[in-house]
């Protein structure tokens, strides 16, 4: 017997504003057969799912084996899906790919994973287009606990009327993209964004955190380019390896984590000044003199910091004192910027 072209649900339209959603029940097998969960490619500039968790899909499975109801519904949205003149009935193409899950992935890939079949409720969009599903997940998803705040930056760049404080997240977030790229860059590979950073990567979320405050209007990378931006964090880092390689080769990791990033970055608006005011120019031999100027420093020392916050905040401290007493000037400033 030839599969049906449509699959079919009577539903009840949800009229919201100027759009539509339709509201229906599905058994779980079978929208699974119609969805597809849009997971989010760190690499390229598609996609927008964080990465399924197989504990958290076996967990949702047992719990409806067990006969346990799932009453939240799934939001998904279907490219081609027709509506009856009523409005009371909603014909989906019979395809794989007929629409993309937005909110619940989990708890759908749970359920289709189950020993039990189970309707579940279903709220759909007809014909929303990638940008506003993207729009959506955000939405729905930014406060919610499990979702990566990383995505969330990686996705800034989809949504519309964004503030001054989420343009210089998002001015980040493609800098780190940038870095994590570039094969001559010392964030190659080390930026990590819909997973957890492993020992010596960082995480997208934490580059952002401490690098977008210093694009912001009035501080020390407003004035320059994306291009220079970038580039001035890069040098930054190859400057430091090239003036400690021995301590960076050892204490790499910790360059990386959190402490070490925060407070390196805690102390770039003095070191750019000191650098700018000295050399005229941020190159990394220009960044490797200025380090050479505190050869005595113990970075190995951050380790005994512990965690958090206020140990982020002294370890900056601690290298940006060093810097200055070393010059024994203040940070000068300057719209031209020589980075070799």
């Amino acid at each position: 017997m030839a599969q049906p072209k449509t699959t079919k649900f009577k539903c009840i339209p949800i009229k919201q504003g100027t759009t539509t959603l339709y509201a229906f029940a599905a058994s779980a097998k079978s929208l699974w057969k119609l969805v597809q969960i849009n997971t989010r490619d760190p690499d390229k500039d598609k996609g927008y799912q964080r990465i399924l968790s197989p504990s958290r899909v076996s967990s949702i499975a047992k719990y409806i084996s067990a006969k346990n109801p799932i009453p939240t519904s799934i939001l998904v949205s279907f490219s081609k899906a027709t509506i009856n003149a009523t409005g009371t009935e909603i014909a989906v193409p019979t395809k794989a790919n007929a629409g993309w899950v937005i909110d619940g992935q989990h708890r759908l890939a749970g359920a289709h994973q189950s020993s039990k079949d189970i309707e579940l409720p279903v709220i759909a969009f007809v014909g929303l287009d990638v940008d506003a599903q993207i729009q959506q997940f955000v939405t729905i998803n930014k406060e919610a606990k499990g979702v990566p705040t990383s995505l969330y930056y990686d996705l800034l760049s989809h949504l519309p009327d964004k503030s001054p404080a989420e343009r210089a997240k998002e001015r980040a977030a493609d800098i780190a993209a940038e870095l994590r790229k570039e094969e001559d860059s010392p964030f190659s590979g080390r930026i990590v964004i819909t997973s957890a950073p492993k020992k010596g990567q960082i995480s997208l979320n934490n580059f952002v955190r401490k690098v977008y405050p210093l694009l912001l209007d009035g501080r020390v990378l407003a004035p320059y380019s994306v291009t220079e931006q970038k580039l001035v964090i890069a040098n930054y880092y190859k400057g430091l390896q090239v003036a400690f390689p021995q301590v960076f080769q050892k204490h790499a990791n910790l360059f990386y984590q959190t402490l070490g990033f925060g407070a390196l970055m805690n102390a770039l608006p003095v070191f750019l000044g000191l650098c700018i005011k000295k050399y005229k120019a941020f190159k990394v031999e220009d960044v490797a003199k200025v380090f050479s100027q505190v050869k005595h420093f113990d970075f190995a020392g951050w380790e005994n910091l512990g965690t958090g916050s206020a140990a982020e905040t002294q370890a900056g401290e601690d290298l940006r004192t060093e810097l200055l007493a070393a010059f024994m000037d203040g940070a000068g400033e300057t719209q031209l910027l020589d980075l070799g």
